[in-house]
């Protein structure tokens, strides 16, 4: 049996979410028993989040970890039926990107990275989510803003809290979770010859 938004009032679960009828041009997220609805991502943060996928598989088959990487797919916590999330990049264990599953656990999730494009997404990355994926022990997160100017932010989760480990308008050398580098201000924009 399907569900509206107009039906639902109180905390929200995973459970409520997905008896939503399907929806091409918003995303939905929970936290806290609270639905966050968002539109679909601009071309440049899609452009940006293909870019930081790539690099990401190329820099996991130099090392030749046992990782895959995935775009914008709901991560969830099966400690909380109040929580789910729709980071912008994961990687993930090889063994849970292997099952191919609808929804990745926090647990099999290795780095997630948020891609900001507004003042509003910035502030809930920086804000919200950096509290939500430390609490649920995802040992590594980044945070790509592209405006201004595109710059990378990196956290490494100690003592249950993210530490910044590093951030960068231009290249920056990234140990954690696996050597990368990454330049910011290359994942946006057209390529030319």
């Amino acid at each position: 049996m399907s569900l509206s938004l107009t039906e639902r009032h109180g905390p929200w679960t995973v459970d409520d979410l997905r008896r939503l009828p399907e929806d091409e041009f918003h995303r939905y997220e929970i936290d806290d028993g609270v639905l966050i609805v968002s539109p679909r991502p601009s071309s440049a943060h899609q452009v940006a989040s293909r870019r930081i996928a790539n690099l990401l598989e190329e820099a996991i088959e130099k090392v030749g970890l046992d990782l895959g990487v995935v775009q914008e797919v709901d991560t969830a916590t099966g400690r909380r039926a109040d929580w789910l999330k729709v980071p912008d990049v994961v990687v993930v264990t090889g063994d849970a990107f292997d099952a191919q599953p609808q929804e990745y656990d926090a647990a099999d999730v290795v780095l997630a990275v948020e891609i900001s494009g507004s003042r509003q997404s910035c502030n809930r990355d920086f804000g919200e989510k950096l509290e939500a994926y430390a609490e649920v022990g995802i040992e590594d997160y980044w945070v790509l803003e592209l405006l201004p100017a595109p710059k990378l932010t990196a956290f490494r989760l100690e003592d249950g809290a993210y530490a910044q480990i590093g951030v960068s308008h231009s290249t920056i050398h990234l140990t954690r979770p696996f050597p990368v580098d990454i330049d910011p201000s290359g994942l946006l924009g057209r390529r030319r010859t």
